[in-house]
């Protein structure tokens, strides 16, 4: 009986005989099923359902439907997991894949996960992680949405810590990038009383520095720029991941330098 309807005899229910047309468009459409995208899939499905609901074809695409809408709620939660183990982006994927299905119960968690708890989520997490940027993007990108007062005060909240993390941040590497520069004014100090001269050139892979290097220290430091020595002293300018973070360092001097006072 099932091969029957599947090939459109009229006696099924009473439905009219599939044309070929439309038994081709439904192998086609069981052919774009996607399991990554679960709610795409069933919506393509369902539509299809509504469409030819008059042909015997569609006791076949009843039965698919229903065995795709048993996928949804598992990929819910699996989007969950995902955000919970902060793979942002494939959870965020898969929520919008399943809130384009208002009428299903996934597609309403979905929906309501991403209006506000999903990016609030996301936004915690990054700026646990000292992802202060990120975690300020999302924040800012939340409150652009329609947001109950409680939510936006939240939203709010959020962007204040981030600030306030970001001033700690700089703080930490603009400390940390004032001892890298003092360090390597001290080798170079050392290098001399060792060798009566100042080293010809330096960068930051030189050999003097791999100490540096090794222990850490280094690790904000983009580049070497401008170095020079006489056997009077000498100079150059210490550039800093961060491109705020410029350093010019002589023998008896380390200051802050813009990007106009550079040699």
């Amino acid at each position: 009986m099932a091969t029957a309807c599947l090939l459109g005899l009229s006696c099924c229910r009473g439905r009219s005989e599939t044309p070929p047309d439309v038994a081709r468009e439904y192998r086609e459409v069981v052919g774009s099923l996607d399991e990554s995208s679960p709610g795409a899939s069933f919506a393509r499905l369902r539509d299809f359902a509504r469409r030819n609901a008059r042909y015997a074809i569609v006791a076949s695409a009843d039965a698919e439907v229903e065995a795709w809408r048993a996928r949804l709620e598992p990929a819910y939660l699996r989007s969950r997991d995902l955000a919970r183990a902060e793979q942002f982006d494939e959870a965020e994927r898969i929520l919008k894949d399943l809130a384009s299905l208002p009428d299903e119960r996934a597609g309403r968690l979905a929906r309501d996960f991403l209006a506000y708890d999903f990016y609030q989520a996301k936004a915690t997490r990054l700026l646990v992680k000292g992802d202060v940027a990120g975690a300020q993007a999302v924040a800012r990108e939340l409150s652009k949405r329609p947001l109950t007062e409680e939510q936006v005060a939240a939203a709010q909240r959020l962007l204040d810590s981030a600030s306030t993390v970001d001033a700690g941040v700089r703080m930490t590497r603009a400390s940390s990038f004032q001892s890298a520069a003092r360090s390597v004014q001290v080798l170079l100090h050392s290098a001399y009383a060792e060798e009566g001269q100042y080293p010809g050139t330096l960068t930051v892979e030189s050999a003097l520095l791999a100490d540096l290097r090794r222990t850490g220290l280094l690790n904000g430091v983009a580049a070497i720029e401008g170095y020079a020595a006489s056997p009077d002293g000498f100079s150059f300018v210490l550039l800093g991941k961060d491109p705020r973070q410029r350093l010019r360092v002589t023998q008896s001097t380390i200051e802050e330098v813009g990007p106009a006072s550079l040699p």
